[in-house]
């Protein structure tokens, strides 16, 4: 089940017309859950850095996906790290240059649908 749901991500970015290159630097499945790290070469010089942890459930226990300039600039990332917790969404929030707002969990379809619009 981890498997399967890993395999569609890694088809998705596959798929996706923005995307160029696509580096996995990790991936572990488990009994009870597993985490893959990728990382996204898009067209116009841009990355995505992209974690899930997941349980055997499918349900998503850690994320970030960190969307860089090719100067490595930070543009968008959207993550539940438990450091904001004045956020309505805490955990989950998204860091868009200096400011962090509200974000309810993004599905990995949903952020590549947000960076082709940009």
């Amino acid at each position: 089940m981890i498997a399967d749901y890993f395999e569609f991500l890694k088809k998705i970015a596959d798929k996706d017309i923005s995307v160029k290159k696509i580096r996995f630097i990790r991936e572990f499945i488990g009994v009870e859950g597993g985490f893959i790290r990728f990382v996204i070469e898009l067209r116009d010089g841009s990355e995505l850095h992209a974690f899930e942890y997941i349980n055997s459930d499918l349900h998503k226990i850690d994320y970030s996906y960190h969307w860089q300039d090719k100067e490595k600039r930070l543009i968008t990332r959207w993550d539940n790290a438990p450091h904001h917790s004045e956020i309505e969404t805490f955990p989950h929030h998204v860091h868009e240059g200096e400011d962090i707002k509200q974000s309810e969990e993004p599905t990995f379809v949903e952020i590549l649908k947000k960076i082709g619009e940009r």
